[in-house]
């Protein structure tokens, strides 16, 4: 008997600091660990009101007049385990309601005790089917959530009549999002803080971006700035990445899985042009050009993609002339060899976007495009006296900075002094003047002595940074040259 409370005493010790470590504990199932813990907390409440039930027997003054010795004679004399048989027996029996009547309270402290128990097996009852219940809802969630997602995807497709492949892509994309680990991995880095998911996104897709072509032979300072804004998308089987003839605003690094590179005819009919496998890169020609896709490129399986947004990828080239002029080295080199698949004689669409004149008349600057201050794109091209060509080796030699351009030459405002608060118009001053940009400093220098009437000597923007080289200045860009 007394071996029975001190397992009683030690289980009520042990088992709930032991079930809140296996809870913690990632290596172990959480469902299983969970429904153990249930199945401990039943066995303990079992366990305890039979040991309790037969102390009570045991240490009553007239042993007779009990519930065990009312069925049991002389059972102190008899074994402790068949005694507390009985006990967990009857345990058992009022837990689950059953009461069969065959052992039952007999003195007025059994009958408290008795009370008090079923009164505890309410809440004991409710705690376990509530639990049970929890976990498994917990676990179809999930399912609940994707099935109510494709309802609503094919009821959307039904009323508005779409066609049934784009039902068909719909519900792959609509079903991926429940069905891949790499979905949730994308969920978690975007809940991290800014630093962390940068230093995260580098480790995991910094060598996709050094192996793609356009960016092999970039600095780490441009890979690094260019991985910390990179999204990761996924797409499932026969999913459209880039449409043809429709103007993307990003670009895609292949990661892993496989696309196909199509074009379609007027018909309506579709030709494989290639296939891109990991590493490949999608939808680039659209965004560096700024024309129209020229093919579309379709996911073949379970594709990982990496996407770089229009404005992203120009604003950090715009600022690192050197890398610019190695990503167009590199886009030049991969349009040349495109030519030289006679990609074009499967393609139309590309052949007419870039056919013989276009590619003589595309100059090394007008391959890029930048982001103006309020947002819009202006074409990228080069000096007036530059006659560098796409697909010449002159162009890969004498690759100069990438200017933003206008076909007329860039447009600057200079003045004589720092602006402030209109003060100039109120003084009588002309509100700086417009002009256009010549070849160098010492060029816009002696213009600004013809309208100021005295010789600057340095260049600085409205902001106070001193200027070193024409070629970081934008359209529109306001200049004070002082003396």
């Amino acid at each position: 008997m007394h071996a029975s409370l001190d397992l009683h005493a030690y289980a009520c010790s042990y088992t709930p600091s032991c079930s809140c470590r296996l809870e913690k504990d990632i290596r172990f199932d959480y469902f299983y660990t969970r429904l153990i813990k249930l199945c401990g907390v039943t066995l303990l409440a079992l366990h305890s009101s039979a040991c309790i039930f037969l102390w009570m027997a045991f240490h009553h003054g007239d042993r007779e007049h009990t519930w065990l010795g009312s069925q049991v004679r002389d059972f102190a004399d008899g074994s402790v385990w068949v005694n507390y048989t009985y006990a967990v027996y009857w345990s058992i029996t009022t837990l689950a309601t059953v009461g069969y009547g065959d052992l039952h309270a007999v003195n007025p402290g059994e009958m408290v005790f008795a009370t008090c128990y079923m009164l505890f097996n309410i809440g004991l009852t409710s705690y376990i089917i509530g639990n049970t219940t929890n976990l498994v809802v917990h676990a179809a969630t999930n399912t609940f959530k994707m099935r109510d997602m494709v309802r609503r995807v094919s009821m959307f497709g039904s009323v508005n009549r779409l066609p049934p492949e784009l039902r068909e892509q719909m519900m792959a994309s609509a079903q991926l999002r429940f069905s891949t680990a790499e979905v949730i991995q994308q969920q978690l880095l975007s809940d991290l803080p800014t630093a962390l998911r940068s230093r995260v996104a580098h480790h995991l897709f910094r060598d996709a971006v050094q192996r793609c072509y356009l960016f092999q032979g970039v600095s780490d300072d441009l890979v690094v700035r260019l991985v910390s804004e990179m999204r990761a998308e996924y797409f499932p089987p026969q999913a459209d990445i880039i449409l043809q003839k429709v103007t993307s605003t990003a670009c895609y690094i292949i990661v892993s899985g496989s696309a196909d590179v199509l074009t379609t005819a007027d018909d309506g009919t579709e030709k494989l042009v290639m296939k891109i496998g990991p590493h490949g890169m999608a939808g680039e020609m659209g965004v560096i050009l700024g024309v129209p896709q020229p093919f579309s490129v379709r996911s073949r399986r379970l594709t990982q993609a990496l996407c770089i947004s229009h404005s992203h990828l120009l604003g950090i080239l715009r600022s690192n002339t050197a890398d610019a002029n190695t990503v167009c080295a590199n886009f030049v080199k991969q349009l040349k060899s495109l030519k030289e698949l006679q990609v074009a004689e499967d393609a139309p669409f590309f052949e007419e976007t870039f056919s013989k004149t276009s590619m003589d008349e595309l100059q090394i600057g007008s391959i890029f495009q930048q982001l103006l201050n309020d947002g819009d794109a202006a074409r990228m091209i080069p000096r007036q006296n530059q006659k560098a060509t796409f697909g010449t080796e002159q162009h890969e030699e004498t690759a100069p900075c990438m200017l933003p351009r206008r076909q007329g030459g860039l447009r600057v405002v200079i003045h004589d002094r720092f602006p402030s608060d209109g003060a100039e118009k109120n003084l009588g001053h002309a509100a700086g003047k417009l002009v256009l940009l010549p070849d160098s400093l010492q060029e816009l220098m002696k213009v600004a002595e013809v309208k100021f009437g005295k010789a600057p000597r340095r260049v600085l923007t409205v902001e106070g940074a001193e200027v070193d080289d024409v070629a970081v200045l934008r359209d529109g860009d306001h200049l004070v040259l002082c003396c």
